[in-house]
């Protein structure tokens, strides 16, 4: 059983001979961009792979990490061998069940390039993505620390299902995590292109239970030197398709978000300690306020009923982060019980 200990951050360590090796790379002008799918699942692994074959540039390293899956990771990108550079590699032991993060890091170190691209065994990404990040980072001069897609979000058969808010053309990390708490914008991974000199200066991902919040945080600490940049046109596919962590709504995967979702919160405490509070973005009580309506907001959508042993858990990490009178955070957990049994009653 994994305990808090086992999530907190530490810098992450290159494989040996890594740096030598980049940097000869570097001089030589070889491939800028690795492309990594840290995989696991099949069923949409052939539609990722296929989105990376179609791209109208071809400059990039591929990388399928296959954390130890029963699934035929192997066959399936054997397929694609002659249609794209692909580096591939099956770990002998499965280390995303007990940390995701984890695991994409060992992905990471699997790769040389300077500009690193996690991507998900099962969403897909518009053809023009990768001459639309090489297009920006010579607009920009390389001047950032991350680069940012937009995205949408499709359904198993690929229908569109939501449109995410475009993300500003450049925004602060501090900018961002304050409009993530509010509700005003959305996040994930697979958008995110990030230097690798950037990744191993902040310490690498936190590290969350699930990789659940693993990447706002991540993306707040990227944008810390340098602001965050969106590059226009095409998009990232998230895939709803009920077999990822997103919409897995098991009694485990709930507690697992519930545990994650306690940890981020703590995280973001400390990070507007060091940054928001320090540039007079926001006060002690309004952090409070937007980091409380946070968690209690992922609890009322988890759409699991909480049971009471949980509900007392919650009311103690109410009372401790933001202060309350004991039973306060009891009755919001218990209330966010009835609003899915009214739920479950109308039929919604």
């Amino acid at each position: 059983m994994a305990t808090q200990s086992d999530y907190l951050e530490t810098k992450p360590e290159p494989l040996p001979g890594l740096a030598a090796a980049c940097a000869e790379m570097h001089d030589s002008g070889e491939i800028q961009l690795a492309i990594i799918i840290p995989a696991y699942k099949a069923e949409f692994l052939r539609a990722a792979l296929q989105s990376i074959a179609s791209q109208t540039r071809q400059c990039f390293q591929l990388y399928v990490g296959d954390d130890c899956s029963p699934a035929p990771i192997a066959e399936i990108v054997q397929e694609f061998s002659k249609k794209m550079p692909i580096k591939y590699h099956r770990f002998d032991h499965n280390l995303g069940g007990i940390s995701l993060v984890r695991h994409w890091e060992r992905c990471i170190r699997m790769a040389c390039e300077p500009w690193i691209w996690i991507f998900s065994d099962d969403d897909f990404m518009d053809a023009n993505c990768v001459a639309a990040f090489l297009e920006e980072l010579k607009s920009t001069g390389g001047n950032h620390d991350a680069y940012r897609f937009n995205s949408v979000c499709v359904d198993s058969i690929k229908n569109l299902t939501t449109a995410n808010p475009p993300h500003p053309q450049n925004e602060t990390g501090t900018d961002f995590l304050l409009e993530r708490l509010r509700g005003n914008n959305t996040s994930n991974l697979q958008e995110l292109i990030f230097s690798r000199q950037a990744w191993e200066t902040v310490g690498g991902i936190p590290d969350f239970p699930l990789g659940w919040a693993s990447d706002d945080a991540f993306i707040a600490k990227l944008g810390v030197r340098h602001p965050l940049r969106a590059i226009s046109g095409p998009r990232v596919n998230a895939r709803w398709s009920g077999l990822n962590i997103s919409s897995d709504k098991s009694d485990s995967a709930t507690s697992g978000k519930l545990k994650a979702s306690r940890l981020f919160v703590e995280w973001v405490i400390d990070f507007f300690g060091k940054q928001a509070l320090a540039d007079e973005k926001l006060h002690g009580e309004e952090l409070g306020r937007l980091t409380e309506d946070w968690f209690f907001h992922y609890i009322s959508h988890s759409w699991r009923f909480l049971s009471l042993k949980t509900c007392w858990e919650i009311d103690r990490l109410a009372a401790r982060l933001w202060g309350g009178k004991r039973g306060h955070g009891f009755l919001k957990a218990i209330q966010s019980n009835c609003v899915l049994a009214l739920a479950k009653v109308s039929g919604k």
